[in-house]
């Protein structure tokens, strides 16, 4: 064990945002080869649509997240910050395709399609007590 952690395993950290100023995060281990899907599923009780290659769509997708259910309005947005990037960004992989790196960042997002717009300007952390605390807000897209 080096500081607390088996040889084989990596550590990365899960912040689910479900609106409404209620974020929860949790520090988690997985082994090598997880993927991005694989963690959240450890975190917490999450609902997915199968891949469905032969319709375009490649790759699962999130639909709810502890009973809270992406619709015509709301939509479950993926966000990683892995070391060395400046930023919080959106991945062009699906999240069963996506592999979670030693300390990366994952941010899951229930995003208001109707009040925000099509395309999130904020990362995954926004909430309204946002502005004040660096530390935990998250930047804005360009």
């Amino acid at each position: 064990m080096f500081f607390g952690r088996n040889k084989g395993e990596i550590r990365a950290f899960v912040s689910i945002n479900y609106g409404s100023d209620r974020i929860r995060h949790e520090v988690l281990k997985v082994v090598p080869g997880a993927s991005v899907l694989d963690l959240l599923k450890v975190a917490a009780e999450v609902e997915v649509a199968p891949d469905e290659s032969a319709a375009g769509h490649c790759g699962s997708m999130v639909t709810a997240i502890d009973g809270f259910e992406s619709d015509a309005d709301h939509a479950w947005i993926c966000y990683v910050f892995e070391r060395g990037d400046s930023g919080w960004r959106v991945p062009k992989e699906m999240p069963d395709w996506l592999g979670v790196t030693d300390g990366m960042r994952i941010g899951w997002r229930l995003y208001n399609v109707k009040e925000r717009g099509q395309v999130p300007r904020e990362g995954p952390l926004w909430s309204s007590r946002c502005s004040s605390k660096t530390r935990t807000c998250a930047r804005q897209f360009p």
